[in-house]
């Protein structure tokens, strides 16, 4: 009997080196058939579409395309901007007076109380956004920006639609959802899958408005357990990132516009992502209010 053929989301898991070796065999039987067939000169009984071996290339060329862009940027010196010592602790008067303050003072110093920080009598857990894995995801992020926000030929790997959402959402493990538009005229363009972590690919969706900004949302699992950590934002030029962590998943907004503009967006996927997480507590799914 013939082997079947590989399915997408095996083929790129082929090609990112992610598949036990079992499927792998299994990938590595189908590409010797097709090549016998190509060898008796057959047609794969798949019509006309493209063949396995040609598809893996493609997607290896683009993980090689990706990390060249990518090699300078990592030699980069760390930001000075991420290597300030730990603020320490406030006292308990003062947490529970920048939770009251949180809609004139947070959104100024770019920190908003999460849901856990209410439930746990308005304490705020200090965000390790120091730490070096904030640090990497954060940085992952900006370089994701960077990279394909420019592209003007093919800035997202899927289109807005359905098919965007059940595709990310089967490879990250979990459901994902994109807003068709977010506040400021930004309207979603799609998004792509992006190497991660070992085990935890990640997600890019894209944002454009009227103008032509583009802004970006990244969001993977989290390599180790992380505390909850509250809306922070890291400033830049010219773009600045929004991030914060919610069950061990990180989320960074990406984007030269405004700062408030982009809270006011962190904010609509923030309560997006809660609302949607089926892991959420009952009674826990309103971001902070006023």
């Amino acid at each position: 009997m013939n082997p079947q053929r590989p399915d997408r989301d095996t083929l790129m898991a082929y090609a990112d080196g992610q598949l036990d070796a079992a499927r792998s065999a299994e990938v590595d039987r189908y590409l010797e058939y097709e090549a016998r067939l190509a060898l008796n000169g057959d047609v794969p009984p798949h019509g006309a579409r493209s063949s396995v071996s040609a598809e893996i290339a493609a997607l290896q060329a683009q993980n090689l395309a990706l990390r060249e862009a990518l090699a300078p940027m990592l030699d980069e010196p760390v930001p000075p901007r991420l290597l300030q010592p730990l603020a320490p602790p406030a006292r308990p008067w003062v947490r529970a007076a920048a939770v009251a303050l949180w809609i004139g003072v947070g959104a100024a110093a770019g920190s908003l109380a999460t849901r856990e920080a209410l439930q746990q009598n308005g304490s705020v857990v200090t965000a390790q956004n120091e730490s070096e894995g904030m640090q990497h995801f954060v940085r992952q992020a900006e370089l994701a920006y960077a990279v394909y926000t420019p592209d003007a030929r093919r800035p997202v790997e899927v289109r807005e639609g359905s098919d965007l959402t059940t595709w990310l959402s089967r490879r990250l493990q979990r459901p994902i959802v994109a807003p068709d538009t977010l506040p400021g005229g930004l309207v979603l363009m799609g998004g792509r899958l992006l190497p991660g972590m070992p085990g935890k690919p990640a997600a890019q969706l894209m944002y454009q408005d009227a103008q032509g900004h583009r802004v970006t949302v990244y969001l993977r699992g989290m390599a180790k357990p992380t505390a909850e950590i509250s809306f922070r934002i890291v400033p830049g030029k010219p773009a600045s990132t929004f991030y914060w962590v919610d069950r061990q998943w990180g989320y960074a907004l990406t984007g030269d516009l405004p700062r408030a503009q982009l809270l006011d967006a962190a904010r609509v996927l923030y309560q997006r992502y809660t609302a949607d997480d089926p892991s959420a507590l009952p009674g826990s799914t309103a971001a902070p209010q006023a």
